[in-house]
């Protein structure tokens, strides 16, 4: 029986592939979170729009209604989870809402998909 011996050069260079080969779902992963947030950046609500505001997820409503009340907001909805509003601007307001809502500690504002938005509780 004839056993044939790698050289050092030829093991290191083996396990160098797998090392990269197990990292390329994080890498992917990166990638992909990376696109998502770029794309949220570039994507802002219109001025009149309904918004979603979405605030820490351990963030309580009421801590949520006076991001809403501190921005000038008027309350459509409450959200399915109590870090999430639905929120617009008031009659006759002409400020930008959701720069308002990021400065009273909004950590996100998203144009909501309808009147009542995705992320809108479930009522009636």
């Amino acid at each position: 029986m004839k056993v044939e011996r790698l050289s050092a050069g030829d093991e290191t260079a083996g396990e160098g592939a797998g090392q990269w080969r197990s990292l390329r779902p994080a890498a992917l992963l990166l990638a992909a979170s990376l696109g998502g947030t770029a794309l949220l950046g570039v994507v802002a609500p219109r001025p009149a729009a309904t918004m979603a505001v979405i605030g820490a997820p351990w963030w309580d409503a009421p801590r949520m209604a006076g991001i809403a009340v501190a921005a000038g907001a008027r309350l459509v909805d409450a959200g399915r989870f109590d870090n999430v509003l639905i929120v617009r601007r008031a009659e006759g307001e002409e400020i930008d809402l959701a720069a308002a809502l990021y400065s009273a500690g909004a950590w996100l504002v998203l144009d909501a998909a309808g009147p009542r938005g995705c992320l809108a509780g479930f009522s009636g």
